[in-house]
């Protein structure tokens, strides 16, 4: 018995795409939060200002995040990413979406291992402005692909 292949959907299930949702929002959230902690909201401390004492938690649910972005990511490698290149659906804000995620993961990475008092004047600049504009870039990402293409077929007399 020949079972005709069915092709497998770009978009994703419910399920699966608010499991991505969340786990963006949670990662982009924690981001922000330490920002804004880190650089307006300090306290007094003994010796001057201090961190906040809230500060080390985002920060560390943002490298936790971080981790579950990646599993994301993988998880939307076989099928979303695969079929819609192939169908040529999205590639423009698609590949933008993935280059400013591997952007993020590098410098997330060089920010963790590499950071010093000589880069500390920029490599963090790296990092945020970009992790700040992700949104954007996600938003465009599911608007584009949600967008239809339609045909204009004018009505002959």
């Amino acid at each position: 018995m020949n079972i005709p292949h069915l092709p497998q959907p770009i978009r994703f299930p419910k399920l699966h795409k608010y499991a991505l949702y969340a786990v963006f929002v949670l990662l982009w959230g924690s981001g922000a939060l330490w920002l804004g902690f880190h650089y307006f909201l300090r306290v007094a401390g003994e010796f001057g200002e201090a961190a906040h004492p809230l500060e080390i938690w985002w920060l560390r649910l943002h490298g936790l995040m971080a981790f579950a972005v990646l599993v994301a990511i993988g998880s939307a490698l076989p099928n979303h990413v695969r079929r819609a290149w192939h169908l040529r659906k999205n590639r423009f804000a698609g590949l933008g979406l993935s280059l400013m995620l591997l952007w993020l993961s590098l410098t997330g990475y060089a920010l963790y291992y590499f950071s010093s008092d000589e880069n500390d004047a920029w490599l963090p600049l790296l990092h945020w402005i970009a992790g700040l504009a992700l949104p954007v870039m996600l938003v465009l990402h599911i608007w584009r692909g949600r967008r239809r293409v339609t045909v204009f077929h004018p009505v002959s007399n």
